[in-house]
């Protein structure tokens, strides 16, 4: 199934610059900048009126919402259907002290001095925020009759409108009701307050506060020992101290005069990136799952190792690179209290792989499980920290780092355990969960920003993906294509871990017949 979502035609630099708005002036001192169109937030109406210092990743992604402010290419979209009779007060209170708990979610961002700050608010969740003691992020909209697929387009509406970083504009969630007792409940960030985990940590956390404010007490939370400034902090600390140039080091050795690894496009990269995307999604059949799991264990690594490794081995056979790096987005949640917090706590390692001639699957699940341990032990230094190191003696014609992501969510483990939604459905199947019943929209987002981003998600007794890439380059047919060669190379890698990755061939019996049937002149183009 794919689906596409567009954005504005804006090319992002390199993260970690200083960053000045389109068509903007740097300010001067003691001025400040807030996105294009925006209201600067008066410091002297926040807490501590410089603000807060912002995370390195949270620089980088404010640079790039200067460069597009019109674009949803960085929201973060969470949608679940509700067949359960609501109270339309119980849940703005119920937001409202969401949002009391994770204040991150009210922060204003703005430049003083040509230096990103937030501004974090305090939120009194006696109070009702917005108008007529409602919440200011909570909209409910009645939207009758419509069916399950018209919600899921709703829902993916909602998550394309863009924020307003400069006029604390980065939360919203929307309840759109289609009876008393139906409705879907859209949950939406930008990304410099939220990742993936978060998310969750969000849905989770808000029905646990309706449940408890509509039985007419309170929110039924563990008290956060942390906050995500907390986290800015450690980070700040970190890059302080002698830690940081052995970091570098690392970091430098690993990726100094490596290419990103690329499969070959259909069309010529555009001068500007557009974050045009779509999605096609894929399973692995439960039995070829079932043998990747014994496979990895025979080998001593990780399931995700394993499906890395074999990934890179299909990247090695498109591309006939030998030595090349994909991101891998990995959460950074390792500080003491940071499990439960809400915010942007993810960076990505860059994983360089190499084939020698003869390389075997083993091989390269071997050096995969290695370098993942290996980034894995130098997980602190930021990403774009590297990507500007590394890019500042490139030139303008600079390539990144890497131009294809890979990671792989632990389904099972999420909170709600709401189950995935199956291949060509709209919805997943049904929970109860908090005193109401749940059931999982998957919504297109985060398309475009890489030439492929591949997502696997692991379940108790599945495993299944979506590829998202940038319909600039590619068409949907070739990534089909592509996942069906992954598949073929995992088929081959459980089988004989020994085989040679080059000794495998890329097409069936069925396909090689047409294939030299075409050659021949024994079928004509279009049978």
């Amino acid at each position: 199934m794919t689906k596409q979502s567009t954005g504005p035609g804006e090319q992002p630099a390199a993260p970690g610059e200083q960053p000045t708005g389109p068509g903007e002036q740097p300010t001067g001192p003691g001025e400040q900048s807030t996105g294009p169109g925006e209201q600067p937030v008066a410091p002297g109406e926040q807490p501590g009126g410089a603000g807060q210092p912002l995370s390195v990743g949270q620089q980088a992604l404010w640079f790039l919402y200067q460069l597009a402010p019109e674009s949803p290419a960085y929201n973060i979209t969470l949608a679940v259907r509700i067949r359960s009779a609501l109270d339309d007060a119980a849940l703005g209170r119920a937001v409202d002290a969401l949002v009391a708990r994770h204040p991150v979610l009210g922060a204003a961002f703005a430049e003083l001095d040509g230096v990103p700050r937030q501004f974090v608010p305090t939120v009194d969740a006696s109070a009702g925020s917005g108008p007529a003691g409602g919440s200011r992020w909570l909209e409910i909209r009645d939207v009758p009759g419509r069916g399950d697929e018209a919600l899921l387009g709703l829902a993916r509406t909602v998550g394309e409108v863009p924020f307003r970083l400069g006029a604390g504009d980065v939360f919203r969630v929307v309840l759109l009701r289609r009876s008393a007792e139906e409705a879907a409940l859209v949950l939406v960030t930008h990304h410099i307050v939220s990742d993936a985990t978060s998310q969750w940590l969000l849905l989770r956390d808000l029905l646990a506060a309706y449940r408890g404010i509509a039985a007419g007490g309170a929110p039924d939370w563990t008290p956060l020992t942390a906050s995500y400034l907390d986290h800015v902090e450690t980070e700040r600390v970190l890059l302080d101290s002698p830690r940081r140039d052995r970091l570098e080091r690392y970091w430098r050795d690993r990726c100094t005069g490596v290419s990103a690894g690329a499969i070959p496009l259909d069309r010529p990269r555009p001068e500007r990136q557009t974050f045009d995307g779509a999605t096609h999604h894929w399973r692995l059949p439960d039995e070829l799952a079932a043998r990747v799991r014994t496979a990895a264990t025979s080998a001593g690594v990780t399931p995700f190792a394993f499906l890395l490794g074999v990934f890179q081995a299909t990247l090695h056979r498109y591309g006939g690179q030998d030595d090349f790096a994909v991101g891998c987005p990995v959460a950074t949640r390792h500080g003491r209290g940071l499990r439960d917090v809400v915010g942007y706590l993810v960076n990505t390692l860059v994983l360089r792989s190499s084939f020698a001639t003869g390389a075997t699957f083993a091989d390269a699940v071997a050096a995969a499980h290695r370098e993942l341990l290996s980034g894995l032990a130098h997980v602190g230094y930021p990403f774009p920290l590297l990507d500007r190191m590394l890019g500042a003696g490139r030139g303008g014609s600079r390539s990144p780092l890497f131009r294809i992501a890979f990671t792989m969510v632990a389904a099972d483990r999420l909170d709600p355990p709401l189950p995935l939604v199956p291949e060509g459905a709209v919805v997943g199947p049904e929970i109860s969960y908090a005193g109401l019943r749940l059931a999982a929209f998957d919504v297109p987002q985060l398309e475009g920003q890489f030439d492929l981003n591949v997502e696997l998600r692991q379940a108790e007794d599945s495993l299944t993906g979506a590829f998202r890439y940038n319909t600039d380059l590619f068409d949907g047919a070739t990534i089909e294509r592509l996942t069906g060669h992954y598949r073929r190379l995992l088929e081959a890698a459980t089988a004989d871990p020994t085989r040679r990755i080059d000794r495998v061939s890329l097409v069936d019996s069925a396909q090689l017949e047409l294939l030299l049937a075409l050659g021949t002149g024994g079928v004509r183009p279009g049978q």
